[in-house]
């Protein structure tokens, strides 16, 4: 129940936030994404004081076949440095029971993001999981939001 409701006040949240900047968007063709298949997205930092919360849209199919996501998120600042981070989204209870209507996953993947330089950032999603390809995967989209 607490992480159902941590899922609702996220998505609560996400929804009272002004218009997003497109970071990435992105369709699989057949609902399929397929490893190692890295989706970039490039994020500009005006200023190296900016401040971002970045949200993750995930639409699934009903083929989905597991109750969480892996995914490793790269980032690459404008020096050329990389690093990465892993997360996990759980969609479903212990009962299989889904957290959102019609398998549209929200949230946020950080918040209060602050950026060392200035220049444009490209951003990466990657599945971290055992299979080459996950099923069920119909859209994923990250944008970027200004911390108020």
């Amino acid at each position: 129940m607490a992480a159902r409701i941590s899922v609702l006040l996220s998505l609560t949240f996400w929804a009272c936030e002004p218009t997003a900047e497109k970071i990435l968007d992105h369709t699989f063709p057949h609902e399929k994404w397929i490893y190692p298949d890295t989706i970039w997205g490039e994020l500009y930092i005006p200023s190296p004081s900016s401040c971002r919360h970045l949200s993750l849209h995930i639409d699934l199919e009903e083929k989905y076949p597991w109750r969480n996501l892996y995914l490793l998120i790269w980032t690459q600042q404008p020096d050329g440095f990389r690093s990465s981070s892993r997360v996990e989204l759980v969609f479903t209870d212990s009962l299989g029971e889904w957290y959102v209507r019609n398998r549209r996953f929200r949230t946020f993947v950080a918040r209060n993001l602050s950026f060392s330089a200035a220049g444009t950032y490209r951003i990466g999603l990657l599945p971290y999981v055992r299979k080459d390809t996950l099923p069920g995967v119909r859209r994923v989209g990250l944008y970027a939001h200004a911390c108020q």
